[in-house]
């Protein structure tokens, strides 16, 4: 198994270097699968002052503290219970930010959700967290909370299959998309599976195309060779414009596509 030190050694810093569980964002609605069955739990930043939702669409919860609990009801049809399928909207009030969540109801187990820092705080916190440190270890930073995957919760993460046509030996799939709004940096975590009929080794520079990202800044790969069917992450970190992050940091994450 590689360790993290080992791909950081083979970490790609792009020559144009001139130039972050899931949370939440206040003020934007997000759908979230909670259990349709188990009660789930939503966690706030601080202190949860209100719950709203609607009791006619089967949900049931209350909040105390930085903590709130909700659960679908079943109801009880020919002598057997009836779990909901229907989605249904939860506004909650954490720190004086409203967020929307569209809790789609899923035979799965219980889920724990936590909300993002409102905007202000998150973009204080990320400054401050990479304040006076170079660009590459900036990259490198990002680059290890992924590979661990444990991201602070002021950025910002979206969990999105989103299939990506690079080379024909490859399979690729971009599965995680990571903002840390403020700093400019934006990650992006790819599954590579190799299609060839026998081993092939994997560059970074093979990365460093418009489909993958742009503008690059730099580029990681957990496992340089794979053989048949064999897969690997990519971690790619770009270099964005702090003033267009700040306008619409998820623009390529709503459309699907890459930029």
């Amino acid at each position: 198994m590689k360790t993290i030190a080992t791909i950081l050694s083979w970490l790609f810093i792009t020559s144009t270097a001139a130039f972050a569980g899931n949370s939440v964002p206040a003020e934007v609605p997000t759908e979230v699968e909670f259990s349709s069955r188990e009660i789930n739990r939503v966690v706030c930043p601080g202190q949860l002052s209100d719950m709203i939702y609607s009791e006619e669409k089967g949900l049931t919860g209350h909040f105390s503290g930085s903590n709130a609990f909700i659960k679908f009801t079943a109801e009880e049809v020919a002598g057997r219970l009836v779990y909901r399928e229907e989605p249904s909207e939860i506004y909650l009030v954490c720190n004086g930010a409203v967020y929307t969540l569209i809790a789609t109801p899923a035979e799965i187990s219980a889920v724990t959700v936590r909300l993002a820092p409102a905007k202000t705080e998150t973009v204080e916190e990320n400054i401050g967290r990479f304040a006076n440190m170079p660009l590459e270890k900036q990259a490198l930073q990002v680059i290890r909370e992924a590979y661990g995957d444990r991201y602070p919760n002021t950025y910002q993460v979206v969990d999105q299959a989103v299939p990506v046509d690079l080379c024909p030996d490859l399979e690729l799939v971009r599965e995680q998309l990571v903002a840390v709004e403020g700093v400019g940096l934006r990650l992006k975590v790819f599954k590579a599976t190799s299609r060839a009929n026998t081993s092939i080794d994997l560059e970074e520079k093979l990365f460093l195309s418009t489909v993958i990202g742009s503008p690059i800044l730099a580029v990681a790969v957990a496992d340089h060779r794979l053989q048949p069917g064999q897969s690997t992450r990519v971690f790619v970190v770009e270099k964005k414009a702090i003033q267009a992050e700040a306008v619409n940091p998820w623009d390529a994450a709503v459309s699907g596509g890459e930029r």
